[in-house]
This record gives structure tokens, C-alpha cells and sequence, in this order.
């Protein structure tokens, strides 16, 4: 078969002037109305009428490095441009990569909900001629000639992207880096490829450093940027209304497509290397906590935090459980053995809000041997576990370090500390700062939370003495 042609119909480089710059002039409206017709055809024969708006989104179509991304403000046409090259090596078309097929390829993005609505309406409209079969219950669909891709999830964590060889993988948005490094394996045995389209919304974070560079000057990622302006589909008085409602720190990211260090963090003092630690073997005498944030529609979030008694303190391990609770509560039963533990803690909704089939959660797990307290519930609550945090981030006078560091195999735990937000007011300048945090899907500090909202602390050992004292005639022990 032919390759596809991903030619730039119209380029803008003839106006001499950006695609910002376009708006509000008549040749804005001209190449408009010409896009309209374009999408039209796309949505109604597929991806053989796909071509990209701009030179900076067809190099990244083009591309034959293995690792790539799309860097792109809102509605920037990112998806459409990722889900067309992703099509593209599947069905055997690709203009420049020349992969074997049939093809075995992953699509993922934050949850199914969004792949549904996103990814997946564009895989399957590109490939309206190409595609035999979805099947909805397995979230696969299945190519003409052979090909298969999977739906996934960020949201079911990391072990369910540990699978065979696989030749392709999309990841719409940034996902965890624990899920990227398990597909950069699922694609080095067959040489293939993973890229990704996504607005960076979540500051300075593992793949800033990954495409522009760490403290090697290193880079990994083959990326290209677009912006809002670039979708000529968009009407202007829609991008007009759109970027007013962004604040000034949004929009980079929103309209530009750029990494900026977002305002509002939570912990602004935490920083990888400073804050987190290779892991090492504990000794006997660290006291564990467990947090659990439990759910029933997303994974319970789990997190173990091991007690020295120098007072140094270590997220030593989190998980991201599926199941039933039986199976939850037979996995974190694993993850306690051989550590001396102390309580556990779990969100107090459990008890009131969350229940499977008519039953909290809460009596499920206790009924399975996790025999959790409740974390404190009211005004300050949320506050005090954030500030204990916080104080434990601090360097301590005895070592110089802090007091609290995260084992830097625990990946999901160290994004929430990276990325976590408050909530914002529309205009702070006048309403002043909200006391709310944006806690959403951070579902790993949710459960460190609740640890520091209860209060850890080290215990000596309870021995038992080598033998016991002569029993009293009259009073026994």
C-alpha cells in the first residue's frame, strides 16, 4: 500500500507571519474555511485525508525517533496529530517509519472515561476503512491486517503495563513515570516506538528533564511544540473567549504548549535528590505505618511509611490496588512482611461514604485483618497533615538533611509531591489565597496525609523476658 501523504497543505511561512499573528486578518478566514472542508472529509473517510496544520506538527508525524512528544496548548489538535501517526504504523502506511506489521500497540491516557472521549474517537475515525472490530469489553481494537491496540489506563497503575513485546505506544498526557519506564521496556525488545501528546500542566517534572535535558545537559525525548493558534479549525471569537478565561500562569501551558513551573504548589521546597533516596535495606528496629486511601470506582492508593529512632523518617513503598477488598487487604498484608509494624490509618470516609454492595468499606477491610484507625476529620484536618509534611521537609540541625525522605523507586508518591496544587480563586489579587488543595486524583498523598494526621512515632520492641518471676502464693502474677 501506498504511504500516506502528510504534506502541509497550506504553509503559513508564505504570509510571514506566525499563526498568532494571523488572527484577525482575512487570510486567517481564507485557510479556515479550507480547513473546515479538510475535517470534514477526515471525520467522514479517515486518516487517508488527514494532513497537519503546521511544518512543527507534521516533524513530529515524520519523526523516526523511538521516544518522541507533542508538546501543545488546548485543543492544539495534539491528539488528532498523535492518534494519525499512531494509525498510521499500524495499518503499515507510515510516510518515513517502516515498522513490521502486524503491530501490537498501546494507547493510554488518565482514565477510560478519557479515552473514550478523546483517544478513541480518533482512532477509530482515522481508521474508519481500517479497522475490523472494537471490542468494547476488552477495549482492544483490531486492524484489518492483523493489528491490535490496547486501551489503558494511568489510573490502573504500573503492573497492568508489564506485558509482552509491544511495537507502538501513545500515552495521551503525561503519565506516571513509573508507567513510562514500563513501556520504554515493553518497546525495547521490538525496537519500537512510544510518544506522547500532552499539555504540561503539571510544572517541572520527570519529562521536562527527559526532552530538554537534566543535570547532564542529557536529552531523551525527541519533542516539537504547537500551540492553541495552530488549530486552524478553531473559530477566533472561540479562541478569544477561551484564553480569557485562563490566568496569567495557565497560559503558557494552555495556549503554548510550555513546562512552566506552576504557581500554587503545595510543596514548593521538595525537590528530587534533596528529597528522595535510592533504596536501601531497613534495619529491624523502623516501625512502618500504613496510609490507605480507599476507592471503589479507581484504585485504593497504599503507602508505608517506616519510623527510625533517630527520629529519620522514609516512604519506603506505595501500591495502586485493584480487586476485591479480600485481595487488596491479602496484598497489603504482603507488603508488611518482615517489618515491625505499627497502625494503620485510612480515609474516614470509608466508614460513611464508600461502601461496595450496601457495606462500607471500611467493616471490609477490618473483616480482612486490616484493622485501620480512621483518619481525623473537621476544620484544619487537611492542614495539619499538610504542615506536618512540610516541617519534616526541613533540614534538621543534627544531619543537615530532612527529616522526611521517599525511597525514589516510590514514583507516584514523588509526582504528588512535585505536582500537588491548592485550589485557586479566579482572582487572587483581590479574593487572596484559597485554603483548599487540589488533592483530586493524588491519591498517594491522600494516604501519606492521613499518617501525618494521626501522628507516627517510634516504639521500642516489646520483648518478652528470657523467664518469669517466681509466681506469688497469694496474688499469682
Amino acid at each position: 500500500m501506498q504511504p500516506l501523504n502528510f504534506d502541509v497543505p497550506i504553509d503559513i511561512d508564505q504570509f510571514g507571519l506566525t499563526s498568532e499573528q494571523l488572527i484577525g486578518t482575512r487570510e486567517r478566514e481564507v485557510i479556515r474555511r479550507f480547513w473546515d472542508k479538510k475535517r470534514q472529509a477526515v471525520l467522514d473517510l479517515g486518516i487517508d485525508f488527514f494532513q497537519p496544520f503546521t511544518r512543527e506538527h507534521q516533524k513530529f508525524l515524520l519523526s523516526t525517533e523511538h521516544e518522541g512528544a507533542l508538546l501543545g496548548g488546548n485543543s492544539s489538535a495534539k491528539s488528532w496529530t498523535a492518534a494519525a501517526k499512531f494509525t498510521a504504523i499500524m495499518i503499515g502506511r507510515h510516510p518515513t517509519i517502516k515498522h513490521r506489521t502486524p503491530c501490537a500497540g498501546w494507547v493510554a491516557c488518565e482514565d477510560f472515561s478519557l479515552t473514550k472521549d478523546g483517544p478513541l474517537k480518533a482512532l477509530l475515525t482515522l481508521g474508519t476503512q481500517y479497522i475490523a472490530e472494537f471490542n468494547q469489553h476488552d477495549k482492544i481494537i483490531k486492524y484489518k491486517n492483523g493489528s491490535e491496540a490496547q486501551l489503558k489506563s494511568f489510573e490502573s497503575g504500573w503492573k497492568k503495563f508489564q506485558s509482552a513485546a509491544i511495537d507502538v505506544v501513545w500515552l495521551d498526557e503525561e503519565p506516571p513515570e513509573d508507567i513510562y519506564k514500563e513501556c520504554q521496556m515493553r518497546t525495547m525488545r521490538t525496537s519500537g516506538y512510544i510518544f506522547t501528546s500532552m499539555t504540561p500542566l503539571e510544572g517541572m517534572t520527570y519529562m521536562y528533564d527527559q526532552i530538554f535535558g537534566d543535570e547532564n545537559e542529557k536529552k531523551y525525548i525527541d519533542a516539537y511544540i504547537i500551540s492553541l493558534f495552530d488549530n486552524f479549525t478553531l473559530k477566533e471569537e472561540d479562541i478569544e473567549r477561551t484564553i480569557r478565561n485562563y490566568s496569567s500562569q495557565e497560559k503558557d501551558a494552555r495556549i503554548y504548549g510550555k513546562f512552566t513551573q506552576m504557581t500554587g504548589l503545595v510543596y514548593p521546597e521538595f525537590r528530587k535528590g534533596k528529597h528522595t533516596i535510592p533504596r536501601f535495606k531497613l534495619s529491624g528496629d523502623y516501625v512502618v505505618f500504613t496510609g490507605i486511601d480507599p476507592h471503589t470506582t479507581t484504585p485504593t492508593a497504599v503507602v508505608f511509611l517506616a519510623v527510625g529512632k533517630l527520629g529519620d523518617e522514609y516512604v519506603i513503598g506505595e501500591m495502586f490496588l485493584e480487586g476485591s477488598i479480600e485481595e487488596m487487604s491479602a496484598e497489603i498484608k504482603k507488603g508488611w512482611l518482615g517489618l515491625r509494624t505499627g497502625w494503620s490509618v485510612m480515609d474516614s470516609s470509608a466508614q460513611t461514604e464508600i461502601k461496595i454492595f450496601g457495606k462500607d468499606i471500611y467493616s471490609g477491610f477490618c473483616l480482612n485483618g486490616i484493622n485501620a484507625l480512621l483518619a481525623p476529620k473537621g476544620p484544619g484536618s487537611i492542614g495539619k497533615g499538610i504542615s506536618d509534611i512540610r516541617e519534616r521537609l526541613k533540614p534538621t540541625k543534627l544531619t543537615g538533611k530532612p527529616k522526611l525522605r521517599i525511597f525514589d523507586d516510590c514514583t507516584m508518591t514523588i509526582k504528588s509531591m512535585q505536582t500537588l496544587t491548592r485550589e485557586k480563586y479566579r482572582d487572587e489579587s483581590r479574593q487572596g489565597q484559597k485554603d483548599k488543595v487540589a488533592e483530586g486524583r493524588h491519591h498517594h498523598h491522600a494516604a501519606l496525609r492521613y499518617i501525618y494526621q494521626v501522628g507516627p512515632y517510634y516504639f521500642e520492641p516489646m520483648t518478652a523476658p528470657d523467664e518469669l518471676p517466681p509466681m506469688d502464693d497469694a496474688v499469682g502474677y
